[in-house]
C-alpha cells in the first residue's frame, strides 16, 4: 500500500505521546503545585482511517516549595477512527518518601490496524493485519543513592487475532505469534539520570536499562530474552540552545513473536520511516537534536537520526544503515514546565512524514 503521496500526516495526541514519556525518574523543576493538560486527538493514517479522542495529564508536586520534589503524574486516552481503530489507556508515576521509591503502571488496550511488511528486509507489498492488544506494564523502583535507581519490572502483552488477509504472509508463512500469543515476562529495570527538567531538558543525562526473561513458567506462551538500553545527553550549547542527543539499543533472543520484536521508526526515534516496516530480532539507532528559540513562544529544531535491524548482533554492518533528518517548530504550551507542542517535517527514502504532537521526541 502506497502511503498519501507519500506524506503522511499524523496529529499523536495519544497517551503514547502524552504521558509515556514520562519514563525515566527526572520530575523534576515542575514548580507549581499541579497542573491538567486535556488534549483533543485527531490524526489520519492510511491504514486506520481518520480517528478521534481525547487524553489528558495531571501531575501534583506535594510539596510545591521543593523544585527537588518529584510529582506524581496520571494520564488517559481514548480514541476511535473511522476504520473502528479503538485505543484506551492509563498511566500513573507515584513518587514515595524522599523521592526514594517510584511505582509506575502502565495499562492499555489497542485494536489497531497495522501494516505488515514481513521480518527483515521488506521483499512485496504489505498486507493489512489487525489485532487486539492487551497491555500490562508495573515496575517499583528504588533509589540506591542519589540519582540511581533500581527495581523489578513485569511486562504483560495479550495479543488475539482480529482480522487478516487470507494467502497472506500471516495466513501462509506460520510467523511465530501471527495468529495470536500471549507473552508474559519478569525482569529488572535500572535508571541514572541527573536531567534538570522532564519536559525540556537543557544539561544532564539519563541512562535505562531493562533485562526481561519471558517465560511458560510466568504464563507466557513463548521463552525468550529481551535488553532495552536507553542512553540521553543535553547540552547547553549558548544560552538557552540545546543539543539533544540519543542512543538505544533492542535485542532479543529465542523464541520471540513477531508482535515483540523491535520496530524501527516513530515519533520518537527514527522520524521519517513508518513503523514496522523494518522489524527483527535487533535494532539500534541514534539521533540528535538542535533546539533554538526564536520569539516569543516559538521555538525550531533540527535533527538527524541513524539505525539499523538485523537478526543477530553480528549481523549489524556499515553498508545497510537507515537515514533520516528533518526540522520542527515548537509553541511554548506551559511556561513553567517548558511543554512544548511540536511539528515535526522528517525526510528519508521512505518519503516525506509530518508529526503534529506534545513533547519532545526525547
Amino acid at each position: 500500500m502506497k502511503y498519501f503521496n507519500k506524506i503522511l500526516f499524523l496529529i499523536i495526541f495519544s497517551s503514547a505521546n502524552l504521558f509515556a514519556q514520562t519514563t525515566g525518574i527526572s520530575n523534576k523543576r515542575m514548580e507549581g503545585k499541579s497542573g491538567f493538560f486535556p488534549v483533543p486527538i485527531m490524526f489520519y493514517l492510511p491504514s486506520t482511517g481518520y480517528a478521534l479522542g481525547a487524553a489528558a495529564l495531571y501531575y501534583n508536586n506535594p510539596e510545591p516549595g521543593n523544585p527537588d520534589r518529584f510529582p506524581n503524574i496520571i494520564g488517559g486516552f481514548a480514541t476511535y477512527s473511522t476504520k473502528k481503530q479503538i485505543q484506551v489507556g492509563t498511566r500513573a508515576n507515584f513518587f514515595f518518601g524522599k523521592n526514594d521509591y517510584r511505582f509506575d503502571l502502565d495499562a492499555a488496550f489497542f485494536r489497531t490496524p497495522k501494516e505488515f511488511w514481513g521480518i527483515g528486509q521488506p521483499i512485496q507489498e504489505p498486507e493489512d493485519v489487525t489485532y487486539d492488544q492487551y497491555r500490562v506494564k508495573v515496575d517499583f523502583l528504588f533509589a540506591l543513592k542519589k540519582d540511581f535507581y533500581v527495581g523489578p519490572y513485569m511486562w504483560y502483552e495479550k495479543f488475539d487475532l482480529h482480522s487478516y488477509e487470507k494467502g497472506g504472509m500471516i495466513d501462509t508463512l506460520g510467523l511465530l505469534g501471527s495468529m495470536g500469543v500471549v507473552t508474559s515476562s519478569l525482569g529488572i529495570e535500572m535508571a541514572y539520570e541527573n536531567r534538570d527538567s522532564l519536559f525540556f531538558p537543557t544539561k544532564g543525562y539519563y541512562i535505562e536499562t531493562k533485562a526481561l526473561v519471558y517465560s511458560t513458567k510466568l504464563g507466557s506462551d513463548v521463552d525468550f530474552f529481551r535488553f532495552d538500553l536507553d542512553l540521553r545527553y543535553y547540552i547547553t550549547v549558548i544560552k538557552r540552545q540545546v543539543l539533544a542527543l540519543n542512543a538505544i539499543l533492542n535485542h532479543t533472543s529465542g523464541e520471540v513473536p513477531i508482535q515483540m520484536m523491535p520496530k524501527l521508526g516513530n515519533y520518537q526515534m527514527m522520524r521519517g520511516y513508518p513503523m514496522g516496516k523494518f522489524t527483527d530480532k535487533n535494532l539500534w539507532a541514534a539521533q540528535s537534536e538542535y533546539r533554538i528559540p526564536i520569539w516569543w513562544k516559538l521555538g525550531a529544531s533540527v535533527f538527524v537520526g541513524i539505525g539499523q535491524v538485523a537478526p543477530e548482533m553480528s549481523k549489524f554492518n556499515t553498508y545497510d544503515i537507515k537515514i533520516a533528518f528533518g526540522y520542527g517548530l515548537r509553541y511554548l504550551l506551559d511556561k513553567a514546565q517548558h511543554l512544548n507542542v511540536r511539528l515535526d517535517i522528517a525526510h528519508s527514502v521512505e518519503g516525506t512524514f509530518v508529526y503534529f504532537t506534545i513533547q519532545e521526541a526525547f
